[in-house]
């Protein structure tokens, strides 16, 4: 008797159910998420089409989101602020609460009043700093990390988004140009090597870019000490961990700077704090 082929739909039911005994929350939406990578399809594409054979190795790409690796690495892409970003195992992967600084500076540069130029400090795949100059093309956007590797991968989103940015090769200001930037954006590490993290993160995301000493952080002081000297900038904008806020305030606060504003997400979590100096003029 001839086999039944393997349909679309039953393979997803399958992997669906490995999925969720691997302890993946969003396992059917990884399921499909999955299968239309394997096809080279988008997802709508898969639901419409369950009675689809399967021709190709989708149990390859399984087994890695079955071992916990995050689904970005796997189809190689983020979306983050409506664009697609190339990611692999060299930066982190883009998540909706850093597009919260994005938000916040766009807000800020909303007052065109002088030429905005734009530091985006450990800019990982670049999907900060590439944002803000797609959404302000007259910006000048410069991104800087101190991983090579990191920056061939902003670079590679550059060029594939149409970004008019720089790049710069240091650990934070040591190998920085002498230069002002009206503004600096930061998503720096701020998890506590004690933090209990899921394994996608823990097992699969650079170190380099989570940790930080000081119980998360010892980045923020290095920033609101190098900031303030090097770059004379007006806004300094930095993504937080949860139940930070009063730590990394009263930090910048040792090295001059004021709070501007905080915002939090739908859940009153604080994600983002703004920054001036104090001798700043800002409407």
């Amino acid at each position: 008797m001839t086999q039944k082929p393997l349909t679309l739909g039953d393979w997803i039911q399958s992997a669906t159910e490995q999925l969720q005994r691997a302890g993946v929350d969003s396992a059917r939406l990884d399921a499909q998420v999955l299968a239309a990578h394997g096809f080279g399809q988008d997802r709508s594409w898969v639901l419409a089409h369950p009675e689809a054979e399967i021709t190709s190795d989708l149990d390859s790409i399984l087994a890695r989101r079955v071992n916990r690796e995050p689904l970005a690495y796997i189809v190689g892409s983020r979306e983050f602020y409506g664009r697609r970003f190339f990611v692999d195992h060299d930066v982190l992967v883009p998540r909706q609460e850093t597009e919260f600084v994005v938000e916040r500076a766009l807000l800020w540069m909303r007052d065109d009043s002088l030429p905005w130029s734009v530091l985006d400090v450990g800019t990982g795949s670049g999907c900060i700093g590439i944002t803000l100059a797609l959404e302000k093309p007259d910006a000048q956007v410069t991104l800087l990390d101190k991983s090579a590797n990191a920056l061939r991968v902003a670079s590679k989103n550059a060029d594939a988004l149409g970004a008019r940015v720089d790049f710069v090769h240091s650990d934070l200001f040591t190998y920085l140009p002498k230069s002002m930037y009206r503004m600096v954006v930061s998503n720096p590490p701020y998890v506590a090597h004690s933090d209990d993290l899921p394994p996608e993160v823990r097992e699969f995301e650079p170190a380099d870019a989570l940790f930080a000493e000081a119980q998360g952080t010892a980045f923020y002081r290095r920033l609101a000490a190098d900031c303030y000297h090097r770059t004379l900038c007006d806004v300094l904008i930095v993504e937080i961990g949860q139940g930070q806020s009063d730590a990394v305030e009263s930090i910048f606060g040792e090295y001059g700077w004021v709070l501007a504003d905080a915002l939090a997400d739908l859940s009153g979590i604080v994600r983002t704090l703004t920054f001036t100096p104090d001798s700043a003029i800002f409407k």
